[in-house]
């Protein structure tokens, strides 16, 4: 099969090397601290499984509907309501099986050839790869302490172009744990909001 020339601009995943690493080294004997991947080190709590099982048991194993349980969007839409009093209705709330398959459904509809897109260096590394399946360009921002490795308003201003067409911001950052100030986040908001006005995701 010959494979689409836009796949030579997909980089590996090494962080999943490196555990396949880790795990054969652990099978020798050796006491592995895992730092290369987002995984918790315990188990499911109970709640959780019992909710599971109780919910395969009474029937719940067909196809959900495209934008996820309207039970499920519709406790996400109170949650927003009661905890920062914002009006997010269940039309506008999709669920998806992690962040991963957000960000390929919103940057598939968003983005066309060519387009960029600023993402701070460093980010997580897979990014990079959802941005260039859309044949769309990647630029890096490089952060630091000065910024708490995110980025910022300022640095969004400095680095904007005539054919950027989104950014993307992680709080707290993958890989380097840092938040962004609600103030800062405010900030770039606002100046995305003057790039393209009630035009926007988030």
């Amino acid at each position: 099969m010959q494979v689409a020339s836009r796949m030579e601009a997909i980089t590996p995943f090494y962080v999943m090397e490196l555990l396949r690493r880790a795990k054969q080294l652990e099978a020798q004997g050796r006491n592995i601290v895992h730092m290369e991947i987002g995984e918790p080190d315990f188990a499911t709590p109970q709640p959780i499984i019992d909710a599971g099982v109780a919910y395969i048991k009474s029937g719940h194993v067909k196809y959900t509907p495209a934008a996820g349980l309207p039970e499920l969007r519709q406790k996400i839409s109170d949650y927003y309501r009661q905890r920062y009093q914002l009006s997010v209705p269940i039309e506008r709330l999709f669920i998806t099986p992690g962040a991963s398959g957000a960000f390929l459904l919103a940057l598939g509809a968003s983005l066309n050839p060519g387009d960029e897109v600023l993402l701070s260096d460093p980010c997580y590394p897979c990014n990079q790869s959802f941005i260039r399946l859309y044949d769309a360009k990647v630029k890096f921002v490089p952060v630091y302490a000065d910024t708490a490795y995110q980025l910022s308003a300022d640095l969004l201003r400095q680095h904007w172009q005539a054919n950027t067409r989104a950014t993307l911001i992680a709080s707290p950052s993958n890989p380097t744990g840092t938040i962004i100030q609600a103030t800062e986040l405010k900030k770039c908001i606002d100046f995305v909001n003057l790039k393209f006005p009630n035009n926007y995701l988030w």
